[in-house]
């Protein structure tokens, strides 16, 4: 019998899902994150959870993770020294960016410094076209002379990026040869390898991104790929990306902004699966943990992808799921500022020391320690009651640094403190909602992580959904979203083509070229034709704009009448992102995509068989007092594991479970479906 493992790091828990691959069983535990070596939890969680299983290293067939080593390397500036060559002219484009203001209307506004120090972006004299002709051919002794400038100054990666390289890489990849010759020990990222698209600013930002975090992507790939290999682990193991899809240990470690959003991504994939189960064609998922909160949005069934992104402020143009992320978590510190406004982050306590309550060493409240002061965690119950919390020391550190200052009690104090960090999140919900067009009382609410489910009552209530649903394992939810993922690529080619001049045969030259390329791939890591997908689409605008939209082609067979279909596609999207249609007669197709994806055997895409549930009675294994609203209630608690299929629970109510804790307000009721998930609405509806 087969299993699979799905594995996401977080910045305060490593949680690890285990898959019965006949029977669709799943296994799951959550250990506390080691940041220091990421890999040590993950490999004393695996091994206590096979321990607790019975099951041997050799039944495992099929080893996923969701990384943020790659994320936190760039978000806490502790990458790699890299050194940029580019076109001589060029070595400012870092620096002068597109010109926009992180904060319109703040005078201290500061853009982030480039990864690249000036001193460390180099020219070399060369120039190819638009059209990829060789203008002017590249210098190589330059390139030499380069090379020998960088040696002694510890460079640890030199990234390539040429202008127009995305038309013709010939310059590039003689670049490489040289270092490579003259500096073997340095690795070398081209721009033309990790994104052969226009816009020179966005291409060698992302390159340079790449390059910044790929020396420790690489280093902690390996490590554990050798770790779980003298463990007996036979399985080759796959990296979660950010658009969904899934690459091995090699590709990752060799393009590694591919997993900048990796463990979110399978939240989004998680959430997928919840609108499979439960027949709700529109969600949006909130996945809040201990550092931060993502959130996505599914419509009719699935996500939004984007292929421009920004992480800590630095631009990255990658296909990736459309998400928002903010520092809103269990972790989140609470503090007041100069004026005496309470704030909550983006400042968190991580795993070390953590929360005040988990007593170990935290010393500024934070959202969980707001939690178990006004009742809503049970302070004896965490991971199952493996971990203890010091409620009082959370009390007295809320008291001192929160509502002393502020003049009022410790339960107002804390419940202020989960207020302000509700209203950050429901912002963040509105980036991926109504800013986009979307009304998200059209939207159910899909709340997991360790955090999500505590406070989901309450954004539910600010956004104005009407239903609540929390998956069986909420705190695990991303890992075993990511036991569905399956191998994808993505593939493009800048065009740059008005719609009324298109060569519909070049076109569909172009499209199996990297068709062409795309099989090759797959097949090299064990695909046949049965079980490859691809996806064909245009990215479109309006002339003269500087940004575009993805457009799927309505059939992979390219004729005037399908291209006229994708156009009204176009601007069906447009006015439904933009509110209008502006009064230009031309559209440009700038790049053509190519989505080529691996399909890998799971048993988590289920679908909704539409069986109602006879509603049961739940007994409650005790109860406590709740802070609602201003004041305490008495609320009954119930034991997730012993709620049955159709069960029903009446509001104020909490549920307790290994991975999470779930609050039923007084004016709600939840009730489990036939798959165990909770589904929460009003009493009234």
């Amino acid at each position: 019998m087969n299993y699979r493992i799905g594995v996401d790091t977080g910045g305060t828990f490593t949680d690890i899902a285990l898959l019965n691959d006949e029977q669709g069983d799943i296994y799951v535990t959550k250990v506390p994150s080691t940041s220091e070596d990421p890999s040590s939890a993950i490999l004393s969680g695996v091994e206590q959870l096979l321990k607790d299983t019975g099951i041997s290293e050799k039944q495992i067939s099929f080893f996923i993770h969701g990384t943020t080593v790659a994320t936190n390397a760039l978000l806490e500036n502790k990458g790699a020294k890299v050194a940029l060559i580019t076109t001589k002219g060029f070595k400012d484009v870092l620096q002068i960016g597109r010109q926009n203001r992180p904060d319109l209307y703040s005078f201290k506004a500061r853009k982030p410094d480039p990864l690249i120090p000036r001193n460390l972006r180099l020219e070399v004299s060369e120039r190819i076209n638009y059209l990829g002709e060789i203008v002017q051919p590249i210098n190589v002794n330059e390139v030499r002379e380069i090379i020998r400038q960088l040696k002694g100054q510890d460079i640890e990666v030199i990234c390539v990026s040429l202008i127009n390289s995305y038309t013709n890489s010939t310059h590039e990849r003689l670049i490489k040869e040289i270092v490579e010759s003259e500096l073997p020990n340095i690795l070398v990222s081209l721009s033309s390898d990790v994104l052969p698209e226009y816009q020179e600013y966005e291409r060698t930002s992302t390159v340079a991104i790449n390059s910044y975090v790929m020396p420790k992507m690489k280093k902690y790939l390996y490590n554990l790929e050798e770790n779980l290999s003298q463990k007996n682990f036979s399985t080759d193991i796959f990296i979660m990306q950010s658009n969904g899809g899934v690459i091995s240990i090699e590709t990752a470690a060799e393009v590694p902004s591919r997993t900048i959003l990796s463990g979110p991504a399978g939240g989004a994939l998680a959430g997928i699966v919840v609108s499979n189960m439960t027949g709700r064609n529109n969600l949006i998922t909130i996945d809040m943990g201990g550092t931060s909160l993502d959130t996505c949005l599914i419509e009719n069934g699935n996500p939004y992808f984007t292929t421009m992104s920004e992480v800590g402020g630095f631009p990255i143009k990658l296909p990736m799921i459309e998400m928002h992320t903010i520092g809103a978590g269990g972790g989140s510190i609470a503090w007041v500022d100069s004026g005496g406004a309470l704030r909550v982050g983006p400042q968190s306590a991580g795993a070390v020391p953590g929360p005040v309550c988990y007593g170990k060493g935290g010393d500024k409240p934070t959202v969980t320690d707001a939690n178990v002061v006004l009742g809503r965690l049970n302070p004896e119950y965490i991971l199952g009651g493996k971990m203890k919390m010091d409620v009082e020391n959370a009390r007295k550190v809320i008291k001192r640094e929160i509502a002393d200052p502020l003049g009022i009690g410790v339960e107002e104090a804390a419940e202020g403190i989960l207020r302000v960090v509700n209203a950050n999140m429901v912002r963040g919900v509105h980036k991926i909602s109504t800013e986009k067009g979307h009304d998200p009382r059209d939207f159910t609410l899909v709340a997991f992580g360790g955090a999500g489910p505590v406070n989901a009552g309450d954004i539910a209530n600010e956004l104005g959904c009407k239903e609540i649903i929390v998956p069986k394992y909420p705190g695990l939810t991303c890992a075993i979203g990511m036991l569905g993922a399956d191998v994808k690529h993505d593939y493009v080619q800048t065009v740059m083509v008005n719609t009324a001049d298109l060569d519909l045969e070049e076109l569909a030259e172009n499209f199996m070229e990297l068709q062409n390329s795309a099989i090759t791939q797959l097949q090299k890591e064990g695909f046949t034709f049965d079980n490859i997908t691809l996806l064909r689409s245009l990215d479109m605008r309006f002339k003269g704009q500087a940004y575009e939209l993805n457009v799927e082609l309505v059939s992979s067979e390219i004729t005037n009448e399908n291209l006229e279909l994708t156009i009204e596609k176009f601007f069906e999207q447009y006015i439904k992102l933009y509110g209008h249609k502006p009064g230009i007669e031309i559209i440009e197709v700038v790049n053509i995509r190519l989505t080529a994806m691996g399909q890998l055997k799971n048993n988590l895409n289920i679908r909704n068989r539409n069986e109602t549930v006879e509603a049961v009675a739940v007994n409650p294994i005790g109860s406590r007092k709740i802070f609602f609203n201003g004041k305490f209630i008495n609320s009954n608690i119930y034991d997730r594991d012993s709620i049955a299929i159709g069960g029903r629970i009446n509001g104020p109510a909490v549920i307790e479970q290994l991975d999470t804790t779930i609050i039923i307000h007084p004016e709600q009721y939840a009730y489990s479906d036939m798959y165990g998930n909770l589904l929460i609405q009003n009493k009234d509806q």
